[in-house]
């Protein structure tokens, strides 16, 4: 899944927080970010910062359930 070209970045991180299991954004590069991780999370905001970076990410739940947690956010295809 993709975030949404205009996901509130605050508001998916703090939904992030109440997920069941971990989540984790991919960027096109291979590089693999634990969003439970404060520090992973500080890179993906300076990621964020860049809309042509993480756009092309994914975003990936181990839990199933925390897909529908975070609909809002995501969307099948890349929005760009």
């Amino acid at each position: 899944m993709h975030l949404k070209s205009d996901a509130d970045i605050t508001k998916f991180l703090l939904t992030v927080k109440h997920c069941q299991s971990d989540v984790f954004y991919e960027s096109d590069e291979g590089d693999v970010l634990n969003l439970a991780s404060t520090l992973s999370q500080y890179v993906f905001c300076s990621i964020a910062s860049q809309p042509d970076l993480w756009r092309r990410g994914t975003i990936r739940c181990e839990a199933e359930a925390d897909y529908n947690a975070l609909k809002d956010f995501l969307t099948d295809e890349e929005d760009i």
